[in-house]
């Protein structure tokens, strides 16, 4: 049986610690959303970058005050749910989508 490889394409880094979810969407399959124990949430846009990067940060959200543990992202990457340490869960709205 022949075995896969994966072929590293680059490394996107903004968080200031460690990441503990990643989540994207169907409908929009070059964005991507992570969490961390920074407690931010970022926004990532993997479409190719001239510069030969895999992707770049497009926001960095703030709020809440502890890590943020889970997020979940809508299937039309609208709305964006985050779970975090301090109790909360935060519903975020892309403000490009309308």
């Amino acid at each position: 049986m022949a075995r896969e490889q994966l072929e590293l394409l680059g490394s996107l880094e903004g968080h200031r610690d460690w990441m503990t979810s990643i989540t994207t969407s169907s409908e929009l399959p070059n964005r991507l959303v992570s969490a961390s124990r920074d407690k931010t949430i970022m926004i990532w846009d993997l479409s190719t970058q001239e510069s030969g990067q895999p992707g770049k940060a497009l926001k960095c959200l703030t709020g809440h005050s502890a890590p943020v543990s889970d997020i979940a992202l809508s299937s039309d990457g609208a709305f964006c749910l985050s779970g975090s340490w301090d109790g909360s869960l935060r519903r975020t709205r892309d403000q490009r989508q309308g």
